[in-house]
């Protein structure tokens, strides 16, 4: 059979930003010694390997980072698209938004944008902070679902960007279509059996809901399937321990 996996990292793979859990690990590098499988994040590489290791992210079968603008193919150099460069005006909106944040714990300005591949991150929780420290944005963002404001009203303002809600407290920004979607358009082959997608962001602006809307279309009805991870790692494991694809 032609099968292939593609994984999520943060929530599915490990715990959101950290490192995987070792008899996981022990277990998924064993189990993909004769899997297809690709790994699909709104993380850069260099994290990527910090929290699964340089085995588990250099023998997939690609390495789609930055919601698919950093590709890594097995063994090689990395492909670099869709490089965003801010406008003035919309610079003056993040910052506004920065601005007119009520959270009384936010990031100095200079450390609120992070440059990725192809993508951009938009945290007003300082970067470096423990899940603990976090915590207060979350259950903040949680009340006033401001992160959500901000999503819809940049997609409304810059038809020219999607943006969606990335990890836990921020927002990841790209160019309209360069999202994880463009993964199954580069990886998918006529003669395919069966694409299981692991994922756990898949509410309306999550960032895996691209790739998700375009496996449940009629086109994948017999091949793709999708598993919404809600149990972290933990879920992931029981399902690749029982799932057959002999």
């Amino acid at each position: 059979m032609n099968v292939k996996f593609i994984f999520d990292v943060d929530g599915v793979l490990c715990d959101r930003g950290q490192p995987i859990n070792e008899k996981f690990k022990w277990f998924l590098e064993d189990w993909a010694k004769d899997k297809q499988y690709y790994l699909a994040t709104g993380s850069h590489r260099n994290k990527t390997i910090s929290q699964i290791g340089m085995q588990l992210a250099t023998t997939s079968s690609g390495g789609y980072h930055c919601l698919g603008n950093s590709i890594w193919p097995p063994h090689g150099h990395e492909i670099e698209t869709n490089y965003i460069l801010f406008t003035d005006a919309e610079m003056d909106h993040l910052k506004a938004f920065y601005g007119h944040s009520k959270f009384d714990q936010k990031a100095d300005w200079e450390e609120v944008i992070n440059h990725r591949r192809g993508s951009v991150n938009y945290s007003l929780c300082k970067r470096g902070d423990s899940m603990k420290d976090r915590a207060e944005y979350m259950e903040f963002d949680k009340e006033y679902n401001e992160r959500e404001n901000f999503v819809y009203q940049l997609n409304t303002t810059f038809p020219r960007f999607d943006c969606y809600l990335g990890g836990a407290c921020s927002v990841d920004i790209v160019l309209r279509g360069a999202n994880k979607k463009q993964i199954i358009d580069l990886i998918y082959e006529a003669n395919e059996d069966k694409i299981y997608f692991f994922c756990d962001s898949f509410d309306k602006y999550g960032i895996d809901t691209p790739l998700v809307d375009a496996l449940e279309q009629p086109f994948f009805k017999d091949i793709g399937e999708v598993y919404k991870i809600t149990g972290g790692y933990m879920e992931t494991w029981e399902i690749l321990k029982s799932l057959k694809t002999e």
